[in-house]
């Protein structure tokens, strides 16, 4: 299952981890020598202010973007020695990524949307036929599996990609505001659907979001701050994140 592989006991760890955006005096620094290590089978909440480098930390720790400096591993992979092609490949066959934006392909019906990384992915990659039934159960999708993304509601196509993001297994799952575009009933039931995977299947999940309430759903929440982790608070309510953010902010 994933997260479970393996005697480590964390997912994702970052060490030493700068990134600056832009040069000369333009320049900003966006992660600013980031430490921490995420654990296995864990939901995780990166929270902070406008420009605090929530996303730059997802670029990084994901492998979509290369540190200026410091080393990111997952899964035991230090990504710093790994060439493109080999970063693609991890990137395709070990992580999992949702958006705000959905990004389904509006030809494809849901199954073909799920399966379509198995199918990119060629001979690296076997379609799992148990754990795409188990996926649209967990989701809810059953019985939308021959509908396409203009028939379904935004809360199910969210679903939808987030069952795609899952479908082969990966150790992480990075979620970017995947919250953002849904109103608070939808939103709310995405947060219960990833809640549950870690739960009951041991995924990981990493979630950039700005909502308190979309945070109270992780078991620990890093709150960034210009660049640096300035707390992590463990499980935690709405509004007790809500007041250290504000606390943060001042």
């Amino acid at each position: 299952m994933p997260g479970t592989g393996g005697s480590r006991q964390w997912a994702v760890g970052l060490r030493e981890v700068s990134k600056t955006h832009g040069s000369g005096r333009g320049a900003v620094r966006a992660l600013d020598d980031v430490t921490t290590q995420l654990r296995q089978g864990s939901f995780t909440a990166v929270m902070g202010p406008s420009g605090s480098g929530k996303s730059t930390f997802l670029h990084c720790a994901s492998g979509l973007q290369r540190p200026d400096s410091g080393t990111v591993e997952i899964g035991g992979h230090d990504l710093s020695g790994m060439s493109e092609t080999s970063l693609t490949e991890l990137r395709r066959e070990k992580l999992g990524f949702v958006f705000q934006g959905f990004n389904l392909l509006p030809a494809l019906t849901t199954e073909q949307n799920i399966t379509l990384p198995v199918h990119l992915a060629g001979r690296r990659l076997r379609l799992d036929k148990p754990w795409l039934e188990r996926l649209l159960d967990y989701t809810g999708l059953a019985d939308r599996r021959r509908h396409r993304p203009g028939e379904m509601s935004g809360g199910q196509q969210q679903r939808v990609a987030i069952a795609r993001a899952l479908i082969a297994r990966p150790e992480v799952v990075f979620a970017d505001e995947p919250t953002g575009a849904l109103d608070t009933a939808t939103g709310r039931a995405v947060l219960q659907l990833l809640r549950r995977l870690v739960d009951e299947v041991g995924q990981t999940v990493v979630m950039v979001t700005h909502d308190p309430v979309a945070a109270s759903h992780a078991d620990s929440v890093l709150l960034l701050v210009d660049g640096r982790i300035a707390e992590v608070l463990g499980a935690s309510s709405a509004e007790a994140i809500a007041e250290r953010m504000t606390r943060l902010e001042a």
